[in-house]
């Protein structure tokens, strides 16, 4: 029986998932950070080894099993020439006749519609948003990384937890969300702050900070909500740009994907259909680019199902 193993090699986690030759899923795993263009081979290796041999245990497979196909969806895949060394440490990890590599949102397209029309939305470590029409047509949003882009993203609300943090202590002010951050960090001054920060700088970990806002925003805190507003409404941009660029209907499904869609029902609820505008002294606009209410849909399956899908050779891409 052929076997197949579909990688989702992303900014927090690598997840390797195995399917026999019917796509029926047999195992999955999970390992460390795989966005390939900010991790070294190393880092990369260990996250690679550790997903694949876990689902191979899943599966009931030994990892000298030799597979017909193995697919991964990468973040950090604009770095071409981080691709081939990829590659590499997949062929030394993993035996199979053939290896593909893709782009994140490409595998989370495909695990999510099963190449039905609609929007995926990946908000993770990193933010980008893809759509594929009924004639094919096919358009990406944002995934610049988190130096250009990558709105909305978990290291987009943690890198603005920080700033807000800095900005009380710099008017020896404190608030909840500034008690969250020197918590988090261990620190107490700006400075400490700041080299916290650079010292051991990596997107994951400011990423990490990320939940932890969304738990106070889940309370009702107001600071915490206006910062989880912000990112709500850069998603929805997002979206909005595929959906104009591909000539979609408003009604299109659009798909949340990633870690970050684990903040809470109020992140969701002001992704599906803005209306919070702020509580006590804290007050926001309303959004200015009305997009209508999304049609949300739980995606069929994971990114890593959807690179398997890839990997097999009846799928028409």
């Amino acid at each position: 029986m052929p076997y197949y193993v579909g990688i989702d090699s992303g900014g927090t986690k690598t997840v390797a998932l195995i399917t026999d030759g019917e796509g029926n899923e047999l195992g999955s795993g999970q390992g460390g950070s795989g966005n390939i263009a900010t991790n070294l081979d190393e880092t990369l290796t260990v996250s690679v080894r550790t997903a694949f041999v876990a689902a191979c245990e899943a599966a009931g497979l030994s990892p000298t099993t030799s597979f017909s196909a193995v697919c991964a969806g990468a973040a950090g895949y604009s770095y071409e020439h981080r691709r081939d060394p990829y590659l590499a440490i997949l062929r030394s990890e993993i035996h199979a006749d053939n290896y593909t590599l893709v782009p994140d949102y490409l595998a989370a397209y495909w695990g999510a519609t099963e190449g039905t029309p609609g929007i995926v939305v990946i908000a993770g470590t990193g933010a980008v948003g893809y759509g594929r029409n009924a004639e094919g047509k096919e358009y990406k949003a944002d995934g610049l990384g988190f130096l250009l882009g990558d709105k909305g993203s978990g290291f987009n609300l943690g890198l603005y937890a920080l700033r807000h943090a800095l900005d009380q202590i710099q008017q020896e002010k404190e608030d909840s969300v500034t008690r969250l951050v020197k918590t988090y960090t261990g620190t107490h001054i700006i400075p400490e702050v700041i080299q916290w920060l650079y010292d051991d700088f990596t997107p994951s970990r400011v990423a990490a900070i990320a939940p932890h806002i969304g738990v106070l925003a889940e309370e009702g805190d107001p600071v915490a909500r206006r910062l989880v507003v912000e990112m709500a409404r850069r998603l929805r941009q997002t979206v909005r740009q595929v959906r104009h660029h591909l000539w979609l209907p408003r009604e299109v499904a659009v798909y949340p994907v990633g870690g970050l869609w684990e903040l809470g029902a109020f992140f969701r609820e002001e992704f599906q259909d803005p209306h919070w505008l702020g509580e006590g002294e804290i007050s926001i606009e309303p959004e200015v680019l009305a997009g209508g209410r999304f049609n949300i849909q739980s995606p069929l399956h994971s990114p890593a199902y959807g690179a398997a899908l890839m990997a097999l050779p009846a799928k028409t891409l």
